[in-house]
Formats: C-alpha cells, sequence, structure tokens
C-alpha cells in the first residue's frame, strides 16, 4: 500500500514537473484584453481623483475613403498634464490593416506602441481643443508588415465633465519598413472618451 502511494505521489510530480516546463506564452488577443484591461483602470484611477494631472483617453480611429489600404485602430493614451495646456501621452495601439490590391484582399493586425504631444489652444465650456503630433512603431520583428508612423491631428473634447466624449481629425503617414507594401498618407477620424483633459 506503501508502494502504491509512492507511485502515484511520484507520477503527480512527474505530471507537475512537465506542466512546469511550459514557459508562459499570450496570445494577441489575450495582449489586446489585457490592454483594454489596463486602459479601464487607468481611467478609474482618474474618474476618481481629485487632481488632474494625469489624462487617459480611449479612441476608435479608422478610414473609410480610401480602396487600397484602410487602416483601423483602437487606441489608448496615458499622458501627463505638464501645464495647463501643454501634455505628453504615450499611446498603445490594437491595429488592423485592410489591403485589396490588384484584387487581391489581405489583412494585418499588429501592436503599436508610441508617444504623442500637444497644446490646448481653446478651453471653455463648451469644448477644450487642442492640437499634436506624434509618432510610432509596431515593433515586433515577426510582422508580415513592419513599419512606424507620424501624426498630426486636432481633438476636440465636448463638456466640461472630467468624463468627456471627444472626436479628432488628423492625418498619418505609415513609413513601410519592408518591400512587401509601399508607404501610405491617410487622413482619418477618431470617436471616443477622455478624462483629466
Amino acid at each position: 500500500m506503501q508502494e502504491t502511494t509512492r507511485q502515484s505521489f511520484c507520477g503527480s510530480n512527474a505530471g507537475e514537473a512537465k506542466n512546469a516546463k511550459k514557459p508562459f506564452k499570450m496570445s494577441g488577443r489575450e495582449k489586446r484584453r489585457l490592454l483594454l484591461l489596463l486602459c479601464f483602470l487607468s481611467i478609474a484611477t482618474v474618474a476618481f481623483s481629485q487632481k488632474e494631472d494625469i489624462r487617459v483617453e480611449i479612441h476608435t480611429q479608422g478610414s473609410v475613403l480610401y480602396k487600397e489600404f484602410r487602416p483601423y485602430e483602437i487606441s489608448c493614451d496615458i499622458g501627463y498634464n505638464i501645464t495647463d495646456r501643454f501634455f505628453v501621452n504615450v499611446r498603445g495601439e490594437s491595429t488592423i490593416a485592410l489591403f485589396k490590391i490588384d484584387g487581391t484582399k489581405n489583412h494585418y493586425t499588429n501592436a503599436a506602441y508610441g508617444i504623442n504631444a500637444g497644446y490646448t489652444f481653446l478651453k471653455n465650456d463648451l469644448c477644450n481643443i487642442d492640437a499634436r503630433i506624434g509618432f510610432g512603431d509596431n515593433m515586433r520583428k515577426k510582422q508580415d508588415w513592419k513599419y512606424n508612423y507620424y501624426d498630426g491631428s486636432v481633438y476636440a473634447h465636448l463638456g466640461k465633465s472630467k468624463v468627456k466624449p471627444s472626436i479628432g481629425i488628423g492625418v498619418r503617414h505609415y513609413n513601410s519598413r519592408n518591400s512587401t507594401y509601399k508607404d501610405y498618407t491617410r487622413f482619418f477620424v477618431a470617436i471616443g472618451l477622455s478624462f483629466g483633459t
């Protein structure tokens, strides 16, 4: 009886050892969910804080007027209000790029990271309007389409509450870093929510 117990105990240890050898890896979907969870936690922190030095923005943006290449992004900006009008943000994006070249359709999903800085040039009870410039990179070696981007945009944050709906328009240049696709410049529209702006 003791021997049976020993065998089952050793067997369970062997099973645990097999499981312990597997490294922890996150899928693309899990990474996007984690990014959204972190954004929502940041939003909750900023929404209930008294001081408005920290800012959080969540937007979805896209370009629908083009046939050859249409990019769509879900982004989260977490930033700091340096002064009453000047700010900097770090940005994380979950992106999908839709291509239709010579009748062949293709798409790529990426995670992109970037930084932007802006200035709020209009502040009143109806809205705050800022202009910003930024750059970013998908920073992943195994992506089929490698690129970095540069953009300029104008955002309006409506109302005077802590949580504001926001809309934006801008232009982004996608600088392709491999020969699969050429460089593209696209106008985009963005909608979302902002906190601490």
